[in-house]
């Protein structure tokens, strides 16, 4: 007898593997017995009386159609949730052959019965359901002992309105065929956050291959290649990081062509737009999900809903998804597949940090080498104009900053003008002002164009910091500088740092060091001088100098603590003031910095400032001392007497004379030496200096004893004594102590040598302010006089002293002076291989401080013959 049908809900539940071999009619019976109990169970907590349902047994499973009056939301939650947290707690205790893992179907229609029992089309379509491949795929694979399939209208009808807070991600979308029954459903695996793995069906044509063609000009690149590949096995997402123009998308399709037969899943390619044109994510799901088989008119309107559709139908497959020009971290995020055989490639103007959350490995895309770029205007030229000019094309690539669009840019140039050579390429180039301007055809190959698109999507705190850092002279700044330049502090200069960073406009080459890409520095500085006025660049300049100028001199002041009445001419304070914790930290930035600070100077004096010229060589003084580095000391110091020769300011022509003088000197070079100690001593005689005229007296016995003039050192090293004695300068009158006893050493009178180091040594460690390098010098000069005296013990005893010193204070030149004493001390008394492994020490000091003394130890060492 048939009765009519009523709309109910109706749930199918099948136990997996029940006819396993391994399960005996006892385990079989034991898992009826508990899926049953578990099942009534799970009704009852979740408010669904079980004796009010229609149950229809299948052996391993069973229907169970439940009343309308009972809301199908309390089949999906609580009922999903706690059926598997009672298979979970009944397996944990119970042996392999009675465990059960469960399949379980949710739909809800027309069920009619008769004296066969249910019947009706959606008692057929639950079943179907339960015995969907994709549904037992998907339970194979949990983590968790359930999975439950539901339809599109229990799906539309609850999941979809989100009752009791059921989250929609939570139910990924399949197609199924099951006995040439087509139907649309949604898997779930309750209480984990796994997405289900769901198997590609063979007969099936959604295997979408999207990317773009291969670039013909790709060259080279290996080591970024190999990175890549091992970033693409480790790791399901990587991003590329790079400069604009630096060829990331061209890298990235080169990589996706060349692995693309490892992902027979599909290769989705997508362009996100840049920070420029950002595209809705809608847009690109929706053609993902097109491109995978779903019908147009099945396509959720709602981003969210489409992203769980197609972490999907995606799940388990070997997928490449090559997102192009990502503008931020949420559009990656949303379009990541949840597949463990997947990779995601990323490419973008912005660094997306945010993306280390979600496992991101980065690969680094620099710019071309040399050989590298000329290979790309081969492909993109021809091999015979670009081998007929191999000098020109090299130095094309130099000038292009080794970047790809840069170098399709000009080889376009090249290509549409036969007539052109390389050498006239390179001719309109060599010129800054216009290098940028000659890079650009049209907006579809422009690298000014290619720069606009990220400078345009800084904040104007940022795009103001970009433009002014155009202005920078040197090779790199730090956030310091780039404070000084918006009068701010160094906390708002590092987020607007980061932020330039985050963009790729800048690099960073160590903590708290950036650069800019040569291109990417024209393109800031025409910046600059579009958009901000001329007083404005002005001040700019003005503030990083003032910048330089204060720390320098504050530098100077831990390492050369005894220089008094510096001048300094500074406009512009800093907000936040830098300090030094001691000599060492002041040495170090002096020296890291002393290409910035030869860098402003040269602009300071071409730009009209000459005083903050000389005073920026002025302030190199402590570093020169200690570390030497010769060539910069004779830049600084012929910029410095440029800068003042001639000029109102006499003494500080003087002192730039006198510098210049004990360079020429330090370098054996004395008669040139001699010619600028001169026109320094006629400087402060004519300003009556006396202190200043008996420093310039010392400085010429420097270069007479230098020229084996030893009597006329003596003579003026005791002169300068007088001079300074009256003078009241003590640490001055230690200093021309010192040269006194280094004059008489070399006279061999080493006897008369001892009492003037021996007060240099006393007039040095009394000192209000200490001077540890001067007060090792007299010690070194001490231990020479004693090894000359044949005091072994005492020579060896200050020797030894005067490196540890040396070292402390961090002088190599000091250090290389000290182990050259001891060379001769181990020479003198007989033990020639400790006095040869000195002097090897010692050469190879000097050999790479490039001190002409080098020669000297050399010939040494070759005195004492072989080893």
């Amino acid at each position: 007898m048939h009765r009519y049908p009523t709309h109910q809900s109706v749930i199918a539940f099948d136990v997996e593997g029940f006819s396993d071999p391994y399960r005996d009619d006892s385990a079989q019976a034991a898992i009826r017995s508990a899926v049953y109990r578990l099942v009534q169970e799970s009704f009852a907590s979740a408010g669904i009386p079980w004796d009010a349902c229609l149950h229809e047994d299948r052996g391993d499973g069973a229907i169970v159609v439940v009343p309308p009056e009972i809301s199908k939301v309390l089949l999906l939650d609580p009922l999903l949730s706690a059926l598997c947290a009672s298979l979970v707690d009944y397996n944990r205790d119970t042996r392999l052959a009675e465990r059960i893992r469960l399949r379980l179907a949710v739909h809800a229609g027309e069920i009619t019965t008769d004296e066969h029992g249910l019947s009706g089309t959606d008692v057929v379509v639950v079943c179907r359901l339960l015995d969907a491949e994709e549904l037992k795929v998907a339970l194979r694979h949990s983590p968790v002992p359930l999975a439950a399939i539901v339809s599109d209208g229990v799906y539309d009808g609850i999941v979809r309105h989100r009752f009791r807070n059921i989250d929609p991600a939570a139910y990924h979308p399949v197609s199924i065929k099951v006995k040439r029954t087509s139907l649309h459903a949604w898997i779930h695996l309750p209480a984990t956050s796994t997405p289900p793995v769901i198997e590609r069906r063979q007969d099936r044509q959604d295997s979408p291959s999207q990317l773009r063609p291969d670039v013909p000009t790709f060259v080279n690149r290996e080591r970024e290649l190999r990175a890549l590949d091992h970033a693409g096995r480790d790791g399901r997402l990587v991003v590329l990081v790079g400069p604009p123009g630096v060829g990331k998308t061209a890298f990235a399709l080169h990589w996706a062509h060349r692995v693309r037969t490892r992902y027979d899943g599909g290769q989705f390619y997508a362009d996100l737009g840049g920070p420029g044109r950002p595209v809705a994510l809608a847009e690109v799901l929706g053609r993902f999900l097109r491109a995978l088989g779903v019908a147009p008119q099945r396509v959720p309107v709602d981003p969210d809903e489409q992203a769980t559709m197609f972490r999907s139908l995606t799940a388990g497959r070997r997928l490449l998804v090559l997102l192009d020009n990502v503008a931020s971290a949420e559009q990656v995020r949303a379009l990541l597949p949840a597949s463990p055989s997947a990779v995601t490639l990323v490419t973008s103007r912005s660094r997306l940090g945010g993306l280390i959350s979600q496992g991101a490995r980065f690969v680094t895309l620099d710019r071309l080498g040399v050989w590298a770029g000329v290979e790309l205007l081969t492909r993109a030229v021809g091999v015979g104009r670009i081998k007929a000019e191999p000098g020109p094309a090299r130095e094309l690539v130099v000038l292009c900053g080794g970047l790809p669009i840069a170098l399709c840019v000009a080889a376009a140039r090249l290509a549409t003008r036969p007539q052109w050579t390389v050498e006239k390429v390179v001719a309109d180039l060599v010129d800054e002002r216009r290098r940028l301007a000659r890079l650009s055809l049209d907006d579809d190959l422009s690298v000014k164009a290619v720069f606009d698109v990220s400078y345009q999507a800084l904040s104007p705190s940022a795009a103001r910091l970009y433009r002014l850092l155009g202005l920078h002279p040197g090779p790199d700044f730090g956030t310091g500088v780039a404070a000084a330049v918006l009068a701010t502090s160094r906390a708002e200069a590092d987020r607007l740092i980061d932020e330039l960073l985050t963009a790729s406009l800048i690099e960073e080459v160590e903590p708290d060091r950036c650069r800019f890409h040569d291109l990417i520095r024209l393109h800031a500085l025409s910046a600059a001088q579009d958009e901000e006025s001329e007083r404005d660049r002005s001040i700019g300049t003005r503030r990083m100098m003032d910048w330089y100028l204060s720390v320098a001199t504050e530098a100077g002041r831990f390492v050369t603590p005894h220089r008094r009445g510096l001048r300094r001419d500074v406009e512009h304070v800093p907000v936040d003031q830098v300090t030094f914790a001691g000599h060492t930290e002041a040495l170090e930035w002096l020296d890291r910095e002393r290409l910035n600070l030869f860098a402003a100077a040269r602009a300071a004096y071409d730009q009209g400032m000459p005083a903050m010229a000389w005073q920026l060589a002025d302030a190199m003084w402590g570093l020169h001392l200690y570390r030497t580095h010769y060539h910069d000391w004779m830049r600084f110091d012929l910029l410095a007497v440029e800068a003042t020769r001639g000029g109102p300011d006499r003494a500080a022509e003087a002192e730039a004379e006198d510098r210049l003088g004990l360079l020429f000197h330090a370098l054996g070079r004395n008669e040139e030496a001699l010619e600028h100690m001169a026109r320094a001593a006629d400087i402060w005689r004519e300003l009556g200096e006396r202190q200043r005229i008996a420093s310039s007296t010392e400085r010429f016995g420097f270069a007479y004893l230098d020229q084996g003039r030893a009597e006329l050192a003596i003579d003026h090293f005791t002169r300068a004594l007088v001079g300074y004695r009256e003078a009241g300068e003590q640490r001055s009158a230690g200093l021309a102590l010192i040269s006194i006893g280094r004059a008489l050493i070399e006279s061999g009178r080493f006897s008369e040598a001892v009492a003037p180091l021996r007060e240099a040594r006393a007039e040095l460690g009394t000192l209000p302010v200490a001077d540890p390098y001067n007060h090792a010098r007299a010690l070194l000069a001490l231990g020479r006089a004693e090894t000359g005296l044949g005091d072994w013990s005492a020579a060896k005893e200050h020797l030894d002293e005067t490196l540890a010193r040396m070292r402390e204070v961090r002088s190599p030149l000091g250090e290389a002076d000290a182990l050259w004493a001891l060379g001769e001390l181990f020479e003198k008394t007989g033990d020639r291989a400790a006095a040869r492994e000195f002097y090897q020490r010692t050469e190879a000091l000097l050999a790479g401080l490039g001190n002409p003394g080098v020669d000297r130890v050399r010939a040494q060492l070759a005195s004492l013959g072989p080893s």
